[in-house]
């Protein structure tokens, strides 16, 4: 392939809270909370017995800062978003975590996939409700009142079918089109 009809695209999508980030927000507070209660009730019992000498409450203030710089870390891993990158007809997903942390998740090919299309589009409505059970589902959008989500099938090469939901932009599935013309579609 001649290098200046290359393709590079990169989409960063920030993933919207939902209920389930919010109530594990809420466990890993109060979980927070009770540690630290309960290491303070146990650091003045030690210090109210006499048997401290001083070490008992410094060592309690440290452990009760390790937990709640423990809860912040915990905290900000809830603040996801995923990268796409597309690189000619290769997809890559990343999760990025607080704008620190990254994990690769997911990869595939335009060209190898079965089908790409939008979750809405009433001409492959069959194919999203009815396809065959697929090993692996990766949710991957960001907020779904937004709309616009695809979703992709295809088959890797351990055999495992997957299907991927995701929110590109319409350059990227435009481009993913001119690799596959039969297999990506546009709703118009």
């Amino acid at each position: 392939m001649d290098i200046y009809n290359d393709s590079f695209i990169e989409y960063l999508i920030t993933k919207k809270k939902d209920g389930k980030d919010y109530a594990i927000l809420a466990l890993l507070t109060l979980a927070a909370v009770a540690l630290s209660a309960g290491i303070l009730l146990l650091t003045f019992a030690l210090m109210a017995s006499g048997n401290d000498h001083g070490l008992g409450s410094s060592v309690g203030l440290v452990v009760v800062a390790l937990v709640w710089y423990a809860w912040y870390l915990l905290k900000s891993m809830r603040n996801v978003e995923y990268e796409y990158i597309m690189t000619n007809s290769a997809m890559d997903i990343d999760k990025v975590m607080s704008k620190r942390g990254r994990k690769h998740l997911v990869e595939w090919d335009f060209k190898e996939i079965e089908i790409c299309a939008r979750i809405d589009d009433p001409n492959h409505k069959y194919e999203y409700e009815n396809s065959a059970p697929r090993d692996k589902v990766y949710d991957l959008t960001g907020d779904k009142s937004r709309g616009y989500i695809y979703f992709v099938d295809y088959t890797d090469e351990n055999n495992v079918k997957t299907r991927v939901l995701f929110q590109p932009t319409s350059k990227i599935i435009e481009t993913a089109r001119k690799y596959n013309r039969r297999s990506v579609f546009i709703m118009e």
